[in-house]
């Protein structure tokens, strides 16, 4: 139990560095981008430079750099991300508008896609080399190339415009009366449906390959041989040998949230979702200078988080994890 504490401390002092880090990275990048109340005498001639300089220190944006950086990672700590400049209220408030859209994607896509990886890594790694492992690998490997949004497009064009499915974009019905929580329900899932399908499609194509490369090196050990010379059936070894092959896609689920975080962004733009993919973009489109830098911070904890997790549940299930850090 001692090793497994010791092992937890440590990975909760490494995420920690590594969102100091982020909050970091993430607060130079923006302020690289440019001052974002100087196009404002461009955009109305009436406002003065003295006025926009009365702004800039409402926003603190007139303190020299080192004391934006700490009061920035002092406002972190305590929850408060700014005010969104196109929304007029709080960035925390606007990303909490958005946020359980995106994990409403988000969440079943992970769940959905992670059955399928795993099921046929683990089937095309024990038919390896026949037409069945060339066929569905040659697939994943298309899959995997395929860019987000084009598969969005795809998917849009066949499923809502030709076959009229599923609704081309939002997450409600606009200005439909529904009679019950159960109709309103339907209908949100109706409209994430698509997107969902997306996200798992594309992350199967990805992750499939991995579950398949380590099935393939589980197969080649000593008591999977062993298991069949003691004459246990096909599925049986399978299923044992999946159970060991299954252990690295712990760690690739969760890093899998920060690829589709940026799936999303894509997605949620091609269906117009009101995600945080879509706020991001809206975000940039807009200049929203403090928004664009919550809606960062937010996704880089979530992923961290996630990692998080998916290092306890790793140096749970393998021990020799935790006594090798």
């Amino acid at each position: 139990m001692g090793n497994y504490t010791e092992f937890f401390i440590k990975r909760v002092l490494a995420i920690f560095l590594t969102f100091i880090a982020a909050i970091t990275l993430v607060f130079i990048v923006i302020r690289l981008t440019g001052d974002p109340f100087s196009t404002l005498v461009f955009d109305d001639p009436r406002i003065t430079p003295e006025q926009i300089e009365r702004i800039r220190a409402v926003y603190g944006l007139n303190k020299p750099l080192y004391e934006q950086y700490f009061l920035f990672l002092l406002n972190v700590f305590r929850g408060e991300l700014g005010y969104s400049l196109y929304y007029q209220k709080p960035v925390i408030d606007v990303i909490m508008e958005r946020l359980p859209w995106t994990l409403l994607l988000l969440l079943p896509a992970i769940t959905i896609s992670t059955i399928l990886s795993i099921y046929l890594g683990a089937k095309t790694a024990w038919k390896h080399g026949t037409k069945y492992d060339t066929t569905v690998t040659t697939l994943a490997l298309f899959l995997r190339s395929t860019p987000y949004f084009w598969l969005a497009l795809i998917f849009l064009m066949i499923f809502s415009y030709y076959l009229g499915i599923f609704p081309l974009s939002g997450s409600v019905t606009p200005a439909k009366e529904f009679h019950s929580l159960i109709s309103y329900l339907v209908d949100i899932l109706w409209h994430a449906s698509l997107p969902i399908a997306v996200l798992v499609v594309r992350e199967v194509g990805m992750y499939m390959l991995y579950m398949r490369n380590s099935m393939i090196e589980v197969l080649s050990q000593d008591f999977v041989w062993m298991a069949g010379l003691e004459g246990l059936s096909e599925s049986k070894i399978m299923h044992g040998a999946a159970r060991v092959a299954v252990l690295p896609m712990v760690t690739v689920t969760a890093l899998r949230l920060g690829f589709m975080i940026n799936g999303a962004v894509l997605t949620e733009t091609v269906f117009s979702y009101p995600g945080m993919g879509r706020l991001i973009f809206e975000a940039i489109m807009n200049s929203d200078y403090f928004l664009i830098q919550g809606a960062f911070l937010i996704m880089t904890a979530t992923v961290l988080i996630a990692n998080l997790v998916a290092d306890i549940l790793y140096g749970l299930l393998d021990p020799r994890i935790r006594i090798s850090r």
